[in-house]
């Protein structure tokens, strides 16, 4: 090619990666485990919330691992960065280092030119010790050898040609590994010790907004939630978030064999283990994306949180007959599961469970709450009425949380009504709600009580149900095969 740049030509870039929109109307707590020893920093991984923008942070902050079933925040790292696109989301890991680990390994291996493979996982690079194959001589590192993570998440060892070790063939390895099979239910729901003040598990939910300044909308524990006391929990904690905040929780059914397996057991199963709350959106059975195979509620709130991100992070939009991204449904044996349209309203839609059928591609399909059949009411039944209503109630309180301790006069109350109303009016022209009103009453507000320093406000809304079920009437009308008729006759 010439040096001197005199016509026309092209030229190729690597692509670049698509970059995550950003919304916190819909955000994801995801509670679970994590390959920490392919973290940053694998000791500052546990007893603390993380918000992540993009995969690259999510991997310095917890590690990653397309192993899913054993790293289970790994489910919503990929569904949310690699699938949907969306972020920002918080992570909480409860893989503990310092003490889920497996007792210390020893292996030796095979210098292979000035490289060593060393075929386990989970290694703690900091616990990684390399020495002569008699172990008369320990090699130093970072400058006998060098030390790295591959992509399956074995490790790579690379001899100084300088170094002690240059000469060496054979090696051995002693090493500690994590062991994610240590991690048990409960402390995926965690606790609080009164005398460290330390928290674990689902009780650091509630630093994630005095800590980050975003408020949690979606709970979840892929790979745990299908066990009813993680559910439960889940369900616990949406109902008060920071002392402030609601949330729902996204919950798995189990579909082990002798739980939820078939889509005949989905209501026995979830009726007998209290999945029955409007603040829980029960999913069934398991999903797949190409070769990986996961929890579907790792999905859904990806899912839920994009479809809010893509209108101005509101989430008023029903997630229903929407696409799901997803190339299959399976049960935990990795059975794939098919169903008609017929078969996915009366044995899931029916009892309060979403599930997903393929319509021309693969659609989420539900939009009941858990609390449904047990209830009818609107507030208390469909999925995007609840979340607008979640969304509008904790917008209320940061937006307005500046005014408590102000005096209570009228400047106050116009301020919150006036406020408010400009709100309301807003996810009204955006056709989010079909209307809402805020008002002070004052048969709400006897002297006495505000003589106590207690205001009450009045909010009434009114959203948009969705049309789940769209019936049209045809008839034979022979008067327009007559009319017909006759017309040509003239």
């Amino acid at each position: 090619m010439s040096n001197y740049k005199h016509g026309i030509r092209t030229s190729h870039q690597a692509t670049a990666l698509s970059v995550p929109i950003t919304s916190d109307g819909c955000l994801q707590c995801v509670i679970g485990t994590a390959p920490v020893n392919m973290a940053e920093d694998p000791y500052n991984t546990v007893g603390k919330p993380f918000v992540v923008y993009n995969k690259p942070a999510a991997i310095s902050a917890v590690g990653y691992s397309t192993d899913f079933e054993k790293y289970t925040l790994c489910q919503s790292i990929y569904a949310t960065f690699d699938v949907f696109a969306v972020a920002p989301l918080i992570l909480i890991n409860v893989l503990d280092p310092t003490k889920h680990v497996k007792a210390e390994l020893s292996k030796e291996y095979n210098v292979v030119g000035g490289k060593v493979t060393i075929d386990e996982t989970g290694i703690l690079l900091d616990q990684l010790s390399i020495a002569s194959k008699d172990g008369g001589t320990t090699y130093v590192a970072d400058t006998d050898y060098v030390t790295s993570f591959n992509s399956d998440g074995t490790v790579s060892v690379a001899i100084s040609k300088t170094g002690t070790a240059k000469a060496a063939t054979e090696i051995k390895a002693t090493f500690v590994q994590i062991d994610p099979d240590a991690v048990t239910y409960e402390d995926v729901i965690g606790s609080y010790n009164l005398q460290t003040r330390i928290r674990t598990g689902m009780e650091l939910i509630g630093q994630v907004y005095p800590k980050y300044g975003v408020v949690p909308s979606l709970l979840l524990a892929p790979g745990w939630s299908h066990i009813p006391a993680v559910n439960l929990a889940l369900n616990a904690k949406a109902k008060l978030i920071s002392s402030l905040f609601t949330a729902k929780a996204v919950s798995d059914l189990d579909t082990s064999e002798g739980k939820a397996e078939g889509m005949e057991d989905v209501k026995e199963y979830k009726d007998g283990n209290a999945y029955s709350d409007r603040d829980t959106i029960p999913l069934w059975p398991m999903v797949g994306v190409g070769d990986y195979k996961y929890y579907y509620s790792a999905q859904m709130a990806a899912h839920m949180q994009y479809l809010a991100a893509s209108n101005s992070g509101v989430p008023s939009k029903s997630p229903s007959n929407k696409d799901i991204k997803i190339t299959g449904l399976y049960t935990k044996a990795g059975e794939e599961v098919f169903m008609e349209m017929d078969e996915a309203n009366d044995f899931c839609n029916a009892c309060g469970v979403v599930t997903a059928i393929n319509m021309n591609g693969w659609k989420c399909w539900g939009n009941n709450t858990a609390a449904y059949p047990s209830t009818s009411d609107p507030i208390d039944r469909w999925i995007n009425i609840v979340t607008i209503f979640d969304y509008i109630e904790n917008n209320f309180k940061l937006t307005f949380f500046q005014n408590v301790d102000d005096l209570t006069n009228y400047r106050l109350i116009d301020e919150v009504v006036s406020g408010f109303n400009i709100q309301l009016n807003g996810l009204q022209g955006s056709d989010d709600i079909a209307g809402g009103e805020i008002s002070f009453d004052h048969d709400e507000n006897p002297i006495n009580n505000i003589l106590a320093g207690h205001i009450k406000f009045h909010t009434r809304i009114g959203g948009y149900t969705p049309a789940e079920d769209i019936e049209n009437v045809f008839e034979f009308d022979p008067t327009i095969t007559q009319a017909a008729l006759e017309g040509g006759a003239e």
